[in-house]
């Protein structure tokens, strides 16, 4: 049966088990989540030396596998293999009759006492094959790169929100959007930096300090901020931030700075041209959580029309020049300025 990543969480969690798991796909963050709950949860620690054993696709082979998921447990009603790095296991790494014989035999007169748990990182099995609907018979399966599961960028804040209740934590919504726009749309650095931030907090409440303080980002200098500065056209405060991102362009590259320009001016552009004023309505349209949408309608009444257009026109040519398509003599720090005082002067 397939199912998306929060199911199969709520399963194992209800102590729900299935005796098969395929977990595959381009999003490596869920099969580690499901791969980690069931190492830590569902054989107790007094049982593991002799009912948990991990693989590595790599370093052995299906028939030892199935050889292993035939035996029964010690002093255990139950015991689970998990294969990591199964795409390099040779039933999945290339076309094998035999092997993917032996494999389908093995699903269709399963070992009650085992769970065998497949986990195939960025590989997908073909749908079409006789494998996978072997597998489609009698296992759990998740694709991690199906719709179901894909978080877009607009859905990071709410998946931020949801981990840290799931952790019974609380999180106010500007430090879900600070974490958010610092981090970016990686599943697994904000898996990291909330982790971090769980096994530091002293009490239940996380608040914009906490993730200043422990994940390593810059009270006045971030892109939070930064987008705060050009809703608010305040040149000031955009100049110092970007002078301080012109300093740390290891962590602030130019071009990592273009799209986050192109991105809120071209969202800005359907804004104004629509002339919208309803949160929830721009949201929907361009893509953004609530939250982040309330500041749309603040820049809205900031740009003229006129303006936006002759940002979103520098702002490519910039990206023409950083790419070294438009040859101008000049460093990103004094490009960066240039581009500044495009967008608050109009020039």
């Amino acid at each position: 049966m397939i199912k998306t990543y929060n199911q199969i969480i709520q399963n194992l969690k209800e102590e729900n088990f299935s005796k098969i798991y395929l977990l595959m796909g381009e999003e490596s963050f869920f099969i580690n989540k499901i791969s980690t709950f069931f190492e830590k949860n569902f054989i107790s620690k007094e049982h593991q030396n002799f009912n948990l054993e991990i693989h590595y696709g790599r370093d052995t082979t299906i028939d030892k596998i199935l050889n292993s998921s035939k035996s029964f447990p010690m002093m255990s009603d139950k015991k689970l293999i998990i294969v990591k790095e199964s795409k390099e296991l040779d039933v999945f790494k290339r076309l094998n009759n035999s092997k993917t014989d032996l494999l389908i035999n093995y699903l269709n007169n399963i070992n009650s006492t085992t769970t065998l748990v497949f986990c195939l990182n960025n590989k997908s099995i073909d749908k079409r094959s006789k494998l996978y609907k072997a597998f489609l018979d009698v296992a759990t399966i998740l694709d991690s790169s199906s719709k179901e599961n894909k978080i877009y960028d607009n859905q990071i804040p709410n998946f931020i929100s949801n981990e840290v209740k799931r952790n019974q934590f609380n999180i106010d919504q500007e430090s879900v959007m600070l974490l958010s726009e610092s981090i970016g749309n990686n599943l697994e650095k904000i898996d990291n930096a909330l982790n971090k931030i769980f096994s530091n907090k002293q009490d239940n409440n996380i608040v914009s300090d906490d993730i200043i303080k422990l994940i390593g980002i810059n009270r006045e200098y971030n892109l939070f901020e930064f987008q705060d500065s050009l809703v608010e056209k305040n040149s000031l405060k955009c100049g110092k931030i970007v002078n301080y991102f012109s300093s740390n362009e290891k962590k602030f590259p130019i071009q990592q700075l273009i799209i986050y320009m192109f991105n809120f001016f071209s969202r800005l552009l359907v804004v104004k041209s629509k002339n919208m004023s309803d949160p929830n309505n721009i949201s929907s349209l361009i893509s953004v959580h609530p939250y982040v949408a309330r500041s749309y309608i603040k820049a809205s009444n900031n740009y003229k029309m006129n303006e936006i257009i002759s940002i979103i026109n520098s702002i490519k040519n910039l990206d023409l020049i950083s790419k070294g398509i438009k040859q101008i003599k000049s460093d990103n720090k004094n490009l960066m300025g240039e581009m500044i005082f495009k967008i608050f002067y109009n020039k």
